[in-house]
């Protein structure tokens, strides 16, 4: 689960609870050697459950480095991938825009849908949820000319109604950010996915690649707590003030 990349640092008006997330071009070219180097299948997502030991490569948000920098990176290694959207995003600052998206579609990319606001899911009516799946999924089928099956959660935050309204609008996948191995019988609507961040090396790709993800499990668990006693938006906002973030300020990018 990767976000954006950049050449030399995030931009400035990125808070850190996102850029967190962004790590640089030189990183990304590591990265994607070592997946070459180990030899497993790096395929869309809509062949990861029919396809033995492989990765897929998916970009949440639709940060335009993603597009400008990664996509090139990614079709000289003959990878694909799936470009995660939120509608709101497309042409704002820092975010692709339509004729980028189009870009990446026309290069064979896969489109996902990644909310219409990006707003936390959990906390909305079954009818508000369907509308943030459904609106964004018009929106980029209407763009790309394709059948977008495909979605990803905003902030991970992911239950059981939610996945059944993502069927109910027609996807056929969904994703979380919760770290793990998919297999054939995992449920798609709860596809696990391992988050990249500006730590993450060659060697921690390494390990994911052999199903080695220990460490990230670990992780995952003692965060959980809070996130369950907390709630998801609750969590957000604590996790900002922590690493400290005005979440009034004018550099809010998602509003948990």
């Amino acid at each position: 689960m990767y976000h954006d990349i950049f050449l030399k640092s995030p931009e400035p008006f990125i808070p850190r609870s996102s850029n967190i997330y962004h790590i640089s071009e030189q990183t990304f070219i590591e990265h994607l050697n070592q997946i070459k180097k180990s030899k497993v299948n790096v395929v869309g997502l809509t062949k990861l459950s029919t396809s033995k030991d492989s990765i897929s490569l998916t970009f949440d948000d639709g940060w335009i480095g993603a597009f400008k920098i990664g996509l090139p990176i990614i079709k000289e290694f003959g990878f694909k991938c799936t470009f995660f959207i939120t509608k709101s995003f497309v042409g704002r600052q820092g975010f692709v825009n339509e004729k980028g998206i189009v870009m990446a579609s026309e290069a064979g990319m896969e489109i996902g849908v990644h909310g219409t606001t990006h707003r936390m899911l959990s906390n909305c009516s079954n009818d508000e949820i369907l509308w943030e799946f459904k609106n964004c999924r018009k929106y980029l089928e209407s763009l790309t000319g394709q059948n977008i099956i495909s979605a990803s959660m905003p902030g991970g935050d992911w239950n059981k109604n939610i996945a059944s309204c993502a069927k109910e609008a027609g996807f056929k996948n969904l994703c979380v950010s919760t770290p793990g191995i998919n297999y054939s019988y995992t449920n798609s609507y709860k596809l696990q996915r391992i988050a990249i961040t500006d730590k993450t090396n060659g060697r921690d790709i390494s390990r994911y690649c052999d199903k080695d993800i220990s460490k990230e499990l670990i992780k995952s668990r003692f965060f959980n707590l809070p996130k369950k006693i907390l709630g998801m938006r609750k969590y957000s906002n604590l996790r900002r003030w922590i690493l400290g973030e005005n979440k009034n300020s004018n550099s809010e990018i998602f509003k948990p």
